[in-house]
């Protein structure tokens, strides 16, 4: 894992809590690229094509990030498979995890719309917008005919909030500056627990670790 040797003898969730410490990374760097309107320029837009695909691309890369550690936290099951049950609430417990403290990146909701965008198609009968982008220069009329409107995924630049709908068309909002700040304690909670670096290990059997 990551081009490092590890001991899994030592503990058992060690592998899980850094998977999610990677995928908080992930979720970063979309954020980031969200975020940092200079990080896109439309005279050198390379392999996105348009302001919409790249937005909506680091979208779709930040919930299924999200998904990911949610999945390490939250993972219920059924009596067949209590181990993975109890391993999540074993992770939670040890570091602090909890859905209060994360609402934005344990928000199932906004995740489910993208990855079951079809289906929210069939529920709203084709009659709804997608992919829409807002800022400071949109038009008021166009605003107002996109917010007042059913639309799947719309993006407003300007306040840096993401919008869309959950099932039965209930309206939802996500900050992404706060899923920033959500993202960034957890980092920090993570990195600073010494479970997360308690397995790495400097040799392996006939083989000295060097740094690079």
């Amino acid at each position: 894992m990551m081009n490092q040797y590890f001991d899994t003898s030592i503990d058992v969730d060690f592998i899980y809590v850094n998977s999610a410490l990677k995928n908080i990374n992930f979720a970063l760097i979309s954020l980031d690229y969200i975020l940092n309107d200079y990080l896109y320029q439309n005279g050198n837009i390379g392999i996105y094509h348009d302001e919409h695909t790249y937005y909506f691309y680091h979208i779709q890369a930040l919930l299924t990030a999200c998904g990911n550690i949610s999945s390490i936290f939250f993972n219920y099951s059924h009596l067949s498979n209590k181990l993975k049950t109890e391993r999540c609430a074993r992770l939670r417990r040890n570091f602090g995890v909890t859905k209060a403290a994360y609402y934005l990146i344990f928000q199932k909701e906004a995740r489910n719309t993208n990855e079951h965008f079809d289906e929210r198609y069939d529920e709203f009968e084709g009659k709804l917008g997608d992919y829409n982008l807002l800022d400071n220069n949109t038009d008021n009329e166009m605003r107002e005919a996109i917010m007042n409107n059913t639309h799947l995924r719309t993006y407003d630049k300007a306040n840096h909030i993401y919008y869309t709908y959950g099932r039965n068309k209930k309206p939802i909002s996500y900050d992404l500056l706060e899923m920033h700040r959500e993202l960034n304690k957890m980092k920090n909670q993570i990195e600073n627990n010494p479970t997360t670096d308690i397995a790495w290990v400097d040799q392996y059997p006939f083989e000295t670790i060097k740094d690079n």
